[in-house]
C-alpha cells in the first residue's frame, strides 16, 4: 500500500494533503477546521443520495460542519448527461458559490472537478470527498471541461485536502468502480502516446518514467490473481490517487491520457451533441485502451511506421476539410468542427515547428522503437485485466451499447479532435490513416478480447 499522504505532500508542493483510509470520512471536520476557522462554507454536490453503512454520506458531511460554519448547500445543474462542465454550468455554480470561504465538495470525480474550477476561480480552498473509485481525476490540478461542445483539459487547483474513505468506496455502486479500472487500465497505453510526442519534439515534455512507473506498479496489484478484495480496491485507489498526482505534477494529462481517453472524448463529445446517453469515462477508457493497445501492436508490426522516412511525413493537404467533415454529421452547424480545427491546427504548426526533432527520431528509431515497445502495452493483458473486474472489454458492452459503425466513425476520429500528438496522427501523417486500418484494428482488438 502506498503511503498516499506523503505522496500527496511531495508531488503537489505541498498544496493539498490526503487522508486516505476506513473511517476518513469522519476527518472532513478537523481537516476544514485546519483550513478556515469560521466563516462561510459552500458543500457542494450533484443531488444523487450516497450512502455509507446505511447512512448519507451528506449528512454525516453536514454534521461535522454545521456547528462551526455558516452552510450552505450547492447542487450542480444536471442535464441529459448528468452533470457537464460545461461553460453555463461551470458559471451558474460559480455565481451560487459566490461568498464562499471554503468549498467542500462530495461526489463524483465530475463534481470535484467542478469544485477544483470554481474554488480556483473564487480563490478559496476545496475539501474534497471522493465517493467512489471511478477516475484518477480527483487528486490533481486540473480539471476537464466541456468548451463549445469539445472536451478540453484546463488548469483549476489542487485540493487541499483530499479525503478517500475506503468504506464510502466499497459502498458505492459497482459500476463506478469498474469505471475506475478502465481509467487504471489506461496506464498500459497512453504512456506510448506521451513518449512518441516528446521524442518527436511536438510535446515538449521531456517523456520519462517517473510519472507513470508508479501507477503500472499499483495498476499490477489491483489486478494480482492472489489479492484479496481489500487489497485489490487498495491497489485501485492508490492507483487512481497516484495517477491525478503524476499529472498534476506534470500539469498536463499528457503522461496518463493517450488515444485511450481521446476515443473516450470523442464517443461523449457525439453523445453530447446528439442528445444521447453515453457510458462512464472509465468504463469507455478501458474498452478504448484494449483499441489502443491493438493500434499500437498493428502499427509498430504490420504497418511499420517507424520505417518510414521524413519525407513520407506530412499533414494532408485537406486536413482542415476531414476534420470538418468528420464533425458535420454529429454537428451540421460547423460549430464543433471549427473548434476542433482550431485544436488540430495548433498540432500541425508544432509538427512544422520540430522537423529537426521528426528527422532526429528517425535517426534514432531502433531506441525509440524498442522504447515503445516497452511502453505500448499488449491488448489481451488489458482486457484480462478489465474481465477480472466485470468491467466491460467491448464496445458492445458499454451501458448503453456503442454500435459498431459508431465505433468505427469513433475510431476514425481521433486525429481529428484535439491538440496533443498521438500515434494516430503519426499514421495520418504517413497517409496510413484509413477505413482499412480501423478494420484491421478492431479485429486486432477483437482476437485479443476487446473491439467491437
Amino acid at each position: 500500500m502506498t503511503d498516499l499522504a506523503r505522496a500527496s505532500l511531495e508531488h503537489s508542493g505541498g498544496a493539498m494533503t490526503t487522508t486516505s483510509r476506513p473511517g476518513a470520512l469522519d476527518a472532513v471536520g478537523s481537516l476544514a477546521a485546519s483550513l478556515l476557522a469560521g466563516g462561510s462554507v459552500v458543500l457542494l454536490g450533484d443531488g444523487v443520495p450516497k450512502c455509507v453503512g446505511g447512512d448519507d454520506v451528506d449528512a454525516r458531511v453536514e454534521a461535522q460542519l454545521a456547528e462551526r460554519y455558516e452552510l450552505r448547500h450547492v447542487v450542480a445543474p444536471a442535464g441529459a448527461h448528468g452533470v457537464v462542465l460545461d461553460e453555463s454550468t461551470v458559471d451558474a455554480t460559480a455565481a451560487d458559490a459566490e461568498g464562499a470561504e471554503l468549498i467542500v465538495s462530495v461526489g463524483s470525480g465530475t463534481v470535484t472537478d467542478l469544485a477544483k474550477v470554481v474554488g480556483a476561480r473564487l480563490a478559496v480552498p476545496v475539501v474534497a470527498v471522493q465517493t467512489a473509485a471511478s477516475v484518477n481525476g480527483f487528486a490533481d490540478s486540473l480539471s476537464v471541461l466541456v468548451q463549445k461542445g469539445a472536451k478540453r483539459t484546463s488548469p483549476s487547483a489542487w485540493p487541499a485536502a483530499l479525503v478517500i474513505d475506503h468504506d464510502v468506496l466499497a459502498d458505492a455502486p459497482d459500476r463506478l468502480t469498474r469505471s475506475g479500472v478502465g481509467d487504471a487500465v489506461a496506464v498500459w497505453t497512453s504512456p506510448a502516446d506521451w513518449y512518441l510526442a516528446c521524442a518527436l519534439g511536438v510535446d515538449p515534455g521531456p517523456y520519462s518514467d517517473a510519472f507513470t512507473a508508479p501507477v503500472r506498479d499499483a495498476v499490477v496489484a489491483m489486478t494480482a490473481p492472489e489479492a484479496t478484495d481489500a487489497e485489490r480496491m487498495s491497489g485501485l485507489v492508490d492507483a487512481l490517487t497516484l495517477g491525478g498526482l503524476m499529472i498534476g505534477a506534470a500539469g498536463s494529462t499528457a503522461p496518463l491520457s493517450g488515444c485511450e481517453h481521446l476515443l473516450s472524448h470523442v464517443l461523449d463529445m457525439r453523445a453530447m451533441a446528439e442528445h444521447v446517453e453515453h457510458d462512464l469515462h472509465g468504463a469507455q477508457v478501458g474498452v478504448a485502451s484494449v483499441v489502443a493497445a491493438a493500434l499500437w501492436d498493428v502499427a509498430l508490426h504490420d504497418e511499420r511506421i517507424l520505417d518510414v522516412s521524413v519525407d513520407d511525413l506530412a499533414p494532408p493537404a485537406d486536413l482542415r476539410e476531414r476534420v470538418l467533415a468528420t464533425w458535420a454529421p454529429v454537428d451540421p452547424s460547423g460549430a464543433l468542427g471549427e473548434e476542433c480545427w482550431i485544436a488540430v491546427e495548433r498540432k500541425v504548426v508544432r509538427w512544422q515547428e520540430q522537423r529537426g526533432g521528426v528527422a532526429a527520431f528517425l535517426a534514432d528509431r531502433e531506441r525509440h522503437r524498442g522504447e515503445l515497445e516497452r511502453l505500448a502495452g499488449d491488448p489481451a493483458s488489458c482486457a484480462a485485466a478489465l474481465a477480472a473486474w466485470g468491467a466491460p472489454t467491448t464496445f458492445s458492452a458499454l451501458t448503453p451499447s456503442v454500435d459498431a459503425d459508431r465505433a468505427r466513425w469513433a475510431l476514425a476520429a481521433l486525429p481529428f479532435m484535439r491538440d496533443r500528438m498521438t500515434l494516430a496522427d503519426l499514421l495520418l501523417f504517413a497517409g496510413r490513416w484509413d477505413d482499412a486500418l480501423v478494420e484491421r484494428v478492431l479485429a486486432r482488438a477483437g482476437e485479443a478480447g476487446g473491439g467491437l
